[in-house]
């Protein structure tokens, strides 16, 4: 069992429900989620996340505004994007406001599992040599 604390916002609750899943079947334990920006921020707060899997297009906040309202609170936590729709833009802001990563769904147990590996192998890298990486959740 993994002692990592991680938070998975997603406005769908079907895609929350299965991120969950993953997570728990992959031995993780320590785990909340969110279905808003604001409520992600609020939880942050409380839960001090290891990781947070964050979905970019989410009404109100979205995720790249819920990232950078992360970074400015100064939690240290590994961000790892999550959408359905993986544009040059999406990327680009991701990596500008300090993601770990990148997931595209649909999100197979194998790409999670990759993601927190990644995310956890970050935590130990000096910050200069700290890479985005990008999941196609659509591969085998």
């Amino acid at each position: 069992m993994d002692s990592s604390r991680i938070l998975i916002v997603d406005d769908d609750r079907l895609m929350l429900t299965l991120l969950i899943g993953v997570l728990r079947h992959e031995g993780f334990h320590h785990l909340e989620s969110a279905m808003s920006g604001k409520q992600a921020l609020v939880k942050l707060l409380q839960f001090r996340p290891d990781i947070v899997f964050l979905d970019i297009e989410m009404p109100g906040i979205n995720g790249i505004e819920t990232l950078r309202a992360i970074k400015k609170l100064g939690v240290v936590t590994q961000v790892v994007m999550v959408t359905a729709t993986p544009t040059a833009q999406h990327v680009s802001d991701a990596k500008k406001g300090g993601a770990a990563g990148f997931l595209v769904k649909p999100v197979s147990p194998a790409k999670v599992a990759a993601a927190v590996k990644s995310c956890h192998e970050k935590t130990h890298q000096e910050e200069g040599e700290i890479e985005l990486f990008v999941l196609d959740g659509a591969q085998p």
